[in-house]
């Protein structure tokens, strides 16, 4: 049971360290936010990016060890405990990813986040959609509308068509990243939408279906 907590901490404790180790060459302040044209709109003080970023994956990761243990359907995560786990530890390193690129803009280095953002995120939804078809019934992960939280059918036909869209989505999000720096924003924002918006509007759809054969 223990094996699955090593690759989590282990992530944490060398990002931790790289923090450690970067923090005495490092400005007073660094950027931490950019925006969807990959310019720099919010700095904090370098010990506070380093508290703010890390204690970020920190809770993130304690969130995902107590959601099992709290959700009324626990005994579903049985089901889907490898693809969990995997979610977890992609999470994780895209995160621990996002603080290495942080300190690495800090110490000079020319790096271009409007390209890796896209990249990041257009991976996230990727892994997410390669599991989102094992995830059963819970209140924590997936696609937890009244409609799929109410019926087994329709969160199994949402969640088979969710995987395919975030997929295809999170590919997308990755080709935006080539394109023009003007037409970027507009276009990962509306496949963002879309790909979030499309498996809610679906599992309403497929809840009216059930209902009117009742």
């Amino acid at each position: 049971m223990m094996k699955k907590h090593v690759f989590p901490l282990l992530l944490i404790g060398i990002t931790i360290l790289i923090w450690v180790i970067a923090l005495p060459k490092l400005p007073a302040e660094l950027p931490v936010h950019w925006n969807f044209n990959g310019e720099v709109d919010r700095y904090e003080s370098k010990a506070g990016a380093m508290l703010s970023m890390v204690g970020m994956m920190v809770l993130i990761y304690g969130l995902f060890v107590v959601v099992p243990r709290i959700d009324p359907q626990k005994a579903n995560y049985k089901y889907f405990t490898k693809g969990y786990g995997i979610i977890v530890n992609s999470v994780l390193a895209l995160m621990a990813i996002v603080n290495i690129l942080t300190v690495l803009a800090g110490l000079g280095y020319d790096i271009p986040i409007g390209t890796l953002g896209n990249y990041v995120l257009g991976a996230i939804f990727i892994i997410v959609g390669n599991f989102m078809q094992q995830v059963r019934t819970n209140y924590f992960i997936g696609i937890r509308t009244p409609w799929t939280l109410c019926s087994e059918t329709v969160w199994k036909k949402t969640h088979r068509l969710a995987g395919k869209v975030f997929f295809l989505g999170g590919l997308l999000i990755i080709l935006a990243a080539f394109l023009p720096t003007d037409w970027k924003p507009a276009v990962t924002l509306t496949v963002v939408i879309i790909t979030a918006g499309l498996p809610l509007a679906y599992s309403y759809w497929l809840y009216k279906k059930e209902i009117g054969k009742m």
